[in-house]
């Protein structure tokens, strides 16, 4: 089967590959070895030699499909100057985060999105902005709840009377 390959390659039946594009080369007139151009997505190479047995072989429409692609045809993208590009918008910043100290007026034990948070008045605390659920919680008055709107990178106290 290798003899057959080998004279299949030597006839120009078959596409021949690099290495036996030079060992043909040079046994048929001992010039220096042609220069190897490695397949890219570019158009095909322009065939500066050619085979000994037609002359014609980068033109020779049988051997086109060697070198085509999958398509058959090669193309670049348009570049079409009437329509200006425009970057996208950038994104919005993010929102910062406030940092504020709930106290309430009277006092209690402070519970911010259910989770215990101080008695009377809380330590500095770090809280998204948006709404917040707040229960105070007093063992003589009762119980209340309020909701409190964070701003973007709030600081402060925030008083809660009830």
């Amino acid at each position: 089967m290798l003899a057959a390959l080998g004279s299949a390659i030597g006839s120009g039946l078959l596409a021949p590959n690099a290495a036996a594009q030079i060992a043909a080369r040079r046994q048929d007139d001992e010039l220096p070895p042609p220069l190897l151009v490695v397949p890219s997505n570019a158009p095909p190479p322009i065939l500066l030699a050619s085979h000994r047995s037609h002359s014609s072989h980068s033109s020779h429409s049988s051997h086109r499909s060697h070198y085509s692609s999958s398509s058959g045809s090669w193309s670049t993208p348009s570049t079409d100057s009437s329509e200006p590009v425009q970057a996208p918008p950038p994104p919005p910043p993010r929102p910062k985060p406030g940092r504020v100290t709930i106290v309430a007026f009277p006092g209690g034990q402070i519970f911010i999105d259910d989770t215990p948070a101080g008695r009377d008045a809380t330590a500095v605390l770090t809280l998204a902005p948006g709404s917040h659920r707040v229960r105070i919680v007093n063992r003589f008055l009762g119980e209340s709840t309020a909701t409190i709107e964070i701003g973007d990178g709030q600081t402060g106290a925030v008083p809660i009377y009830w």
